[in-house]
C-alpha cells in the first residue's frame, strides 16, 4: 500500500509510543523511518525489529573518547549514539544491534554525517567532514500491509477506551454532540 512520508512517519510515532518508548525516542525514530522510507523503502520493515521490546534504558561504557553500548536496540540506543557523536565523541560502537539500517537513517535524518564500519553484528560510527544529508523527498512509498498493521496494533494501544466514563473525563467528543 502507498503512503507518504508523513503518515509514515505519524504511525511510527504512535506505533513507538504504542510500543512503550519514551516520546523524545519516538520522535527520533519518526524521523528516521520517514528517512529510511525516501532513500531505502525495502528495509523499511527493520522498524518492526526496532519496536520490539524491551525498551529498557541504555546502558553505555564511556572513554574520553568511545561509547559502546552494549545489547544496543535501536529505539533507545540510536538517539543516544546521535547526541555522543554530536557531542564530541569520536565513535560509537553498538552491540548487536538490532536494526542497524535505521540507526544509520537516524544519523543522517539528523543532519550528521558519518562514516560506519560492521564487525558482526557490531556498528561503529564517526563522526565524518562530508556533506550533510539532503533531506529526502518521495511522493509516496510502498509499505507491507504487514508492517502497516503491525505499526496500527501497536499504535492502538495508545488509545482511549470508548466508554461513557472516559467521555465524561474529556475524551472524544463527550455524551452529547451538539455541535
Amino acid at each position: 500500500m502507498m503512503r507518504s512520508l508523513n503518515e509514515i512517519g505519524g504511525m511510527v510515532l504512535k506505533a513507538a509510543r504504542g510500543a512503550g518508548i519514551p516520546l523524545g525516542h519516538c520522535e527520533d525514530m519518526a524521523l528516521a523511518a520517514e528517512y529510511l522510507a525516501a532513500t531505502d523503502p525495502v528495509r523499511l520493515d527493520c522498524i518492526e525489529v526496532a519496536l520490539a521490546g524491551p525498551h529498557s534504558p541504555v546502558i553505555a561504557v564511556w572513554t574520553d573518547t568511545t561509547l559502546q553500548i552494549d545489547a544496543a536496540r535501536a529505539a533507545m540506543a540510536g538517539p543516544v549514539a546521535v547526541d555522543a557523536l554530536r557531542a564530541g565523541y569520536d565513535a560509537v560502537v553498538l552491540k548487536d544491534v538490532d536494526a542497524p539500517r535505521l540507526v544509520l537513517a537516524l544519523f543522517a535524518g539528523q543532519g550528521v554525517c558519518v562514516s560506519h564500519s560492521f564487525t558482526g553484528a557490531d556498528l561503529t560510527v564517526r563522526c565524518d567532514d562530508g556533506p550533510t544529508a539532503v533531506p529526502p523527498m518521495a511522493a509516496a512509498v510502498t509499505v507491507s500491509g504487514h508492517l502497516w498493521t503491525y505499526l496500527g496494533g501497536l499504535a492502538a494501544c495508545t488509545y482511549v477506551p470508548a466508554t461513557d466514563a472516559s467521555r465524561l473525563a474529556g475524551a472524544g467528543a463527550g455524551l452529547t454532540d451538539n455541535d
